[in-house]
């Protein structure tokens, strides 16, 4: 069981190894929230290659090295490769780096939640790491209480931040 909690990625260094289907997701949702993606991958797909020639993310044209992971605040492993991706979550685990293992919750120290957001408001919803689809559709639902609650957008912050 993981402990829920938000953090602040804005100008955080996040390496994504691999960027097919679930690597393009993740870059995706960590550039949105602000942090600085670095994709270590030999070949990306055309969505992160719209992101790279906008600069908005890095991309290393390679495989992974230990010395990618230099500075990262967390890393994603979502290569072809289930050596590889066990290797960056053991090269992770050693030096005290968030990792998120795709496909494999027992090697991951973090999971990507459904996310559910309006305005100041920000739901993250997560099923252990086991059902990626259940976790999606909970966050629908809620997306869908907000939207009826609130319209388009929630009420933007207020005094107090609730840290």
């Amino acid at each position: 069981m993981k402990f829920p909690m938000f953090v602040e990625l804005e100008g955080k260094k996040a390496v994504v190894a691999g960027a097919g289907a679930v690597g393009s997701r993740r870059i995706r949702v960590l550039e949105e929230f602000g942090a600085e993606v670095v994709v270590v991958s030999p070949e990306i797909s055309d969505s992160v290659k719209t992101l790279w020639q906008s600069g908005r993310v890095k991309w290393e044209k390679r495989a992974v090295e230990q010395r990618d992971l230099s500075g990262a605040f967390l890393v994603v492993a979502a290569t072809d490769s289930r050596e590889v991706n066990h290797q960056v979550g053991e090269w992770c685990a050693r030096e005290g780096i968030f990792v998120n293992v795709a496909d494999k919750k027992e090697e991951c120290s973090f999971y990507f939640p459904g996310i559910a957001r309006a305005g100041a408001l920000t739901a993250g919803v997560t099923a252990g790491g086991t059902d990626h689809r259940l976790a999606a559709g909970a966050a629908e639902e809620i997306r869908k209480l907000f939207r009826e609650t609130y319209g388009e957008g929630a009420p933007d912050k207020k005094k107090g931040n609730g840290c």
